[in-house]
């Protein structure tokens, strides 16, 4: 049984905390959203975590682009008082990265969560790299 349209559409405003300055942090451990990364900002983007062929619930809630991307990055590093260390690439972070095959600013909502991941770096270290590369 679903929430409905009016109760769904009331939930997870995300829009209005990030703008009364509350920092949201966006991750794979919620027991509603999926677990990947790029499902999880997907999400975010269009306000349906699930399915993003159907219209968004609540879309004055849906976070931009690089909201979304500060949401899996910078702000969860800030949440874990890591944020000298983590969350962003510059000189003294631990070099956590994922390299992907499109622009994540500007790939569109739907096409977010199947975007190739190209290779990812853990404290500077690969972990995964794809075959083309």
């Amino acid at each position: 049984m679903g929430l409905g349209e009016e109760r769904a559409g009331r939930a997870f405003r995300c829009r209005d905390l990030w703008e009364a300055g509350a920092r949201v942090v966006l991750g794979s451990d919620w027991p509603i959203a999926p677990f990947a990364p790029l499902e999880v900002m997907a999400g975010a983007r269009h306000r349906r975590p699930r399915d993003l062929s159907l219209p968004p619930h609540g879309p004055e809630q849906a976070l931009t682009p690089l909201q979304a991307l500060q949401g899996y990055t910078l702000n969860p590093a800030w949440a874990a008082g890591e944020d000298h260390l983590a969350g962003r690439l510059a000189v003294g972070q631990r070099a956590d990265l994922t390299v992907l095959a499109e622009d994540p600013l500007t790939v569109p909502d739907g096409d977010l969560a199947a975007l190739p991941v190209l290779l990812t770096v853990v404290d500077g270290r690969p972990t995964h790299r794809a075959s083309e590369l």
